[in-house]
């Protein structure tokens, strides 16, 4: 009798348990996860060549114009898909809220090395990409926690 009521709690807890990730967050989204992948590879690879000496000169700037576009463009469309997600209750909207402000948090730290960079060229080893990288590192860390395991 005992078994019997373990197993039925056993199986209660579990659809409980699998039905609670709908609570607390929104379906994988593939696109987003892509987005998001590629930005973070852009914002990576413009950080390395910035603290190479790549960037060095504001001249360089215009060169890199296709970059700057390439990864603000995945980051909006990231942005864009985290913020119309479904989702089934108060846990997983501010989750995704929070997903999208770092998105944006990120996006904002690239511009202002896209600024810097006009202004007056990356300077290696003063700490110019730190900031990037630490907000992008941050979304996309955001988006690989919501996906399902």
């Amino acid at each position: 009798m005992f078994q019997t009521m373990r197993r039925g709690a056993a199986c209660v807890l579990s659809v409980v348990a699998v039905g609670g990730c709908a609570v607390f967050a929104p379906p994988d989204d593939p696109v987003l996860d892509t987005k998001i992948t590629t930005a973070y590879e852009g914002v990576a690879k413009l950080a390395a060549e910035g603290e190479m000496g790549l960037y060095a000169d504001k001249a360089t700037y215009a060169g890199a114009i296709a970059t700057y576009a390439d990864i603000q463009a995945a980051l909006a469309v990231a942005a864009v898909r985290a913020g119309s997600q479904p989702y089934a209750a108060r846990p997983a909207q501010k989750a995704i809220a929070a997903e999208v402000s770092l998105i944006q948090g990120c996006s904002a730290q690239v511009k202002g090395l896209a600024q810097l960079h006009q202004m007056a060229g990356i300077i290696p080893n003063t700490g110019a990409t730190t900031a990037m990288m630490v907000a992008c590192d941050q979304a996309a860390k955001a988006v690989t926690a919501m996906k399902p395991r």
